[in-house]
């Protein structure tokens, strides 16, 4: 079953779109709801699920709880439904099984059927089959094959994961809430599918389910030891009868079951290695275990983090519906059919979560119309990666309106700062890896650099050779890149979020004219250069530490540069780089770096300070 179109007018915050839903081939493409909270994302949705409820009760009794001879709906209708200042509502649902048609309408507030004429053209003749309603009343109708509905119930998937799932932690005291988890006893009774619609949590269900494909997959013990290999390798089992061999073989191949959930996992994870394994019966975790690269074990199911735990769960959830009528779909993935609906599909994952393996998963299940919402724009992007532009609709509310690629572009920008400052974390890792000694940052490459001449022409060489001075962020093609006062700033913003990442001790030292205090977070220390009130042109960074008269004419060259209104002034620009080399290399004279004596004690203290708890490198 598959939505094929949708019109909503005067709900909520939408006040009218229009949707039909797009597919490749037989195959449905996803649809990703997007747009700021209060939009009518969780609305439109809503709708969906409402519809697909409504179809299951007219086949099944285990959908809702039922209230004497009636049932209540999913999604209450009145005027609190009705958006501010109109008289009415109007949805409309129309889906697909094969040749079968099945429609939806709910009607609120008062609207005559009869003389009503929507703006879109074909909305009348589309909907026929329910375009009739009570004048004032209240109104909820679908139109369906009740046989249809039962079959395809039972044989796909039809799961609304709300923004509110959630899976029982790893740290919760187990003792401390009710129930177990075993292996699935349950028996399929007339008229119940055994599968709700609406899934908050579905943790204790899946491992059930695991355990029972696990057990599927066990051959008989005593069969193995009659097992005999002959001189050409062959498998034989003497006496053995047609059912026993083929019990195994089936066996076997249900097997493969275990490895599709395997298969998911690894992509949660990004191990390759990674897959589960059943405990005996009286192991005090769990029956199930994760097994990782490295021999690292992951001792149940729920101390997977939020993320991880919420998609491991909702694709098992996925294959465990799809395979409920026919077990091959559990090794076969491209055979599920049907519709899962995600709201907030993006809730607590991690980036790479979003981008990567997200639209990796979905991918995985090609004849099912996923329709989900999102605020992420890594996942869009992830999505637009492997499906490519044309193959996923992305719909802005509270309209609906297809944005095409171009309108995401600032999507674009947004996943690109995230690989700049993934990087640039990445960066900082390396920045202050192969080194035992306390690290000292400075803004720039010649701040570094007058630091190291000075500690040598003052004759502190124990004081430089206990230190490792450098500056922040990289230099490439490009020149310097991430440094300056903006540079220790990111790298303290990153320190501060993951403080127990580094083992040295590090001290960031910015240049007077940032005004930066001092502080001390953990090995992390910051401190500012003294200003040197003796210059009175107050030049700005470490050079200010100089004797004015080093300052020559020949380390200025002058540039025309054009201003905010338009006209050029002539600017001096100072050669940093060549004054650097000319004060390190040729001049060399330690009364020039008479001032530096401030920034000798700022090392001293940050050194005698550090020195009582040698670095330790990093294991692994």
């Amino acid at each position: 079953m598959y939505l094929k179109e949708i019109f909503l007018q005067n709900t909520g915050p939408i006040s009218e779109c229009h949707v039909e839903f797009p597919f490749n081939g037989e195959n449905p493409c996803p649809t990703v709801i997007v747009g700021p909270n209060g939009s009518g994302k969780t609305i439109f949705l809503s709708y969906i699920v409402d519809a697909l409820t409504e179809f299951a009760k007219k086949a099944f009794r285990d959908i809702v709880p039922r209230e004497g001879l009636s049932t209540p709906f999913f999604r209450i209708v009145g005027a609190t439904t009705v958006r501010s200042g109109q008289s009415f509502s109007l949805s409309l649902l129309h889906f697909k099984v094969n040749n079968d048609n099945l429609y939806y309408c709910e009607k609120a507030g008062v609207l005559e059927a009869a003389s009503y004429l929507p703006n879109v053209g074909n909305v009348i003749s589309v909907f026929s089959p329910v375009w009739s309603w009570p004048t004032q009343e209240n109104h909820k109708n679908v139109s369906v094959n009740k046989k249809t509905v039962e079959t395809e119930m039972r044989e796909g998937v039809h799961a609304f994961f709300s923004a509110s799932r959630h899976e029982i932690p790893g740290w919760l005291n187990p003792k401390s809430i009710e129930g177990g988890i075993n292996i699935s006893a349950s028996r399929h009774f007339a008229h119940q599918l055994n599968k709700p619609i609406w899934i908050e949590t579905c943790a204790e269900e899946n491992i059930g389910w695991i355990l029972d494909v696990f057990l599927d997959s066990s051959v008989d013990v005593e069969l193995l030891w009659k097992l005999q290999v002959t001189e050409k390798g062959e498998r034989i089992l003497p006496n053995a009868s047609l059912s026993q061999i083929k019990d195994i073989e089936n066996r076997n191949i249900l097997r493969n079951a275990i490895r599709t959930v395997d298969r998911v996992l690894k992509k949660i994870l990004q191990d390759s290695t990674a897959k589960l394994r059943h405990t005996f019966r009286n192991h005090e975790l769990s029956r199930l275990v994760m097994e990782l690269e490295g021999g690292q074990t992951i001792l149940h199911p729920n101390s997977l983090s939020d993320g991880q735990s919420q998609l491991f769960h909702l694709f098992t959830t996925i294959i465990r519906y799809g395979e409920s009528t026919d077990i091959n779909k559990s090794i076969h993935l491209r055979d599920i059919t049907g519709m899962v609906i995600i709201d907030e599909v993006d809730v607590n994952l991690h980036p790479t979560l979003q981008h990567d393996v997200l639209p990796e998963l979905i991918s995985l299940f090609p004849k099912v119309q996923f329709i989900v919402s999102s605020h992420s724009p890594l996942f869009l992007l992830g999505m637009e990666k492997k499906f490519g532009a044309d193959r996923v609709t992305i719909l802005e509310m509270p309209d609906a309106k297809r944005i095409s690629s171009e309108r995401y572009s600032e999507f674009g920008k947004a996943f690109e700062y995230y690989k700049t400052t993934e990087r640039f974390e990445e960066d900082i890792k390396q920045l202050i890896t192969g080194t035992t000694k306390p690290v000292v940052l400075t803004e720039g490459k010649t701040d570094a650099r007058y630091i190291q001449t000075a500690l040598e022409l003052l004759g502190e060489d124990e004081l430089l050779n206990s230190l490792d001075i450098r500056p922040v962020g990289r230099e490439d093609s490009q020149g310097d890149d991430s440094g300056g006062h903006t540079g220790l700033n990111n790298f303290l913003k990153v320190y501060a979020a993951h403080p127990l990442s580094f083992n040295h001790a590090i001290l960031l030292l910015y240049d007077w004219d940032g005004n930066k205090p001092a502080d001390q977070i953990e090995k992390l220390w910051v401190r500012s250069i003294s200003k040197n009130v003796e210059d009175a042109e107050e030049k700005k960074g470490i050079e200010n530490l100089f004797p004015s008269d080093l300052f020559e004419d020949c380390f200025y060259e002058e540039k025309s540069k054009k201003g905010i209104h338009g006209k050029s002034n002539l600017i001096h620009d100072f050669k940093k780089q060549e004054f650097c080399d000319w004060i390190c290399d040729v001049r060399r004279d330690p009364a020039d770096f008479a001032k530096f004596n401030s920034v000798v004690d700022i090392l001293k203290q940050f050194i005698e300070a550090n020195q009582a708890s040698p670095v330790q490198q990093p294991s692994g």
